[in-house]
């Protein structure tokens, strides 16, 4: 079986366009990781892939459900398996691409997204996050247990509750990196931060000219609302400050580009557990360029 190829990293990295320069020089095919481009209708806001962009390259786990409908990282699994063995099958290389850390996780290791719970403590915490929010919630997980909580996506409540419960009662938790299910080879995106931080101010403004408001908005005149497991997104749940007039458009898009920072260094801090991925510079190459050393570096271990 050949590796997978993984290129993961903060957010605004170039991860996308590497992916398809890898793809047409490995024979591969790419399956995001973003936990957000699942949905249908986000698009501008989660910076999804043009058609026209994709250089050909068959691209998965892209627009899989609607925008009204909730998906699980133990849903996003058992499809994003079957598309593996599908490309492994017809002999290309699969290559996982995206900053969804639990997702890949999800795919390289052997993960439970089930078990016993207390419901007494389980009600007391979701009342907690109803009113104090999912980020209080992450923050929260990080004091009990920061390596966990750099392993869990900040919007995968379930997951982030079910550990403060484990960290709360001595429990253990479930992923166990030991146990790889698909040999592979990660490349993570590496830029100076500052750099960082520009990309993602001029991206946040770039959103905004390409109509992020009027996606935002066609959505909750379409039914998808606030409550919706989507519109918890960066770039669309800030919105809400913004309908309720405790917002500017202005002070939106500030609230934006502060949070998309905050979770780029999620993020950042995510990527290093993985103690075997190999740092990728971005900064000034192409993304050929990039591609080049990804796989010559594949090739070497095929």
């Amino acid at each position: 079986m050949k590796p997978l190829i993984v290129i993961g990293g903060a957010t605004g990295t170039g991860k996308s366009d590497i992916a398809v320069a890898c793809a047409k020089k490995l024979n591969g095919e790419i399956i995001s990781t973003d936990s957000m481009q699942i949905y249908r209708g986000l698009d501008v806001g989660t910076a999804k892939i043009p058609h026209k962009e994709m250089g050909g390259i068959p691209h998965y786990m892209i627009d899989v459900v609607d925008a009204s409908e909730s998906f699980t990282a133990a849903e996003y699994k058992t499809r994003a398996i079957e598309c593996i063995n599908d490309i492994h099958k017809r002999g290309k290389v699969p290559i996982l691409c995206g900053g969804t850390g639990l997702y890949i996780n999800a795919v390289l290791y052997d993960m439970s997204f089930s078990g016993a719970f207390d419901a007494d403590l389980r009600q007391k915490l979701l009342e907690e996050r109803m009113e104090k929010g999912k980020e209080y919630m992450h923050e929260r997980l990080a004091s009990l247990d920061p390596a966990v909580a750099a392993r869990l996506h900040v919007n995968d409540e379930k997951r982030v509750i079910r550990a403060i419960e484990k960290a709360l009662t001595g429990g253990k938790e479930e992923t166990d990196l030991a146990q790889v299910k698909y040999p592979y080879l990660m490349f993570v995106t590496d830029i100076p931060r500052d750099v960082m931080y520009e990309r993602i101010e001029k991206r946040v403004d770039k959103m905004m000219l390409s109509g992020l408001k009027t996606e935002v908005m066609g959505l909750l005149a379409a039914g998808v609302g606030f409550d919706k497991q989507c519109m918890q997104a960066i770039a669309y749940k800030e919105w809400a400050n913004y309908l309720t007039g405790e917002m500017t458009e202005e002070e939106v898009v500030a609230l934006i580009k502060k949070n998309t920072r905050n979770y780029a260094k999620r993020q950042v801090t995510w990527f290093k557990q993985y103690k075997d991925a190999v740092k990728i510079s971005v900064l000034d190459r192409s993304a050929d360029d990039i591609a080049e050393e990804i796989a010559k570096r594949y090739n070497e271990v095929v």
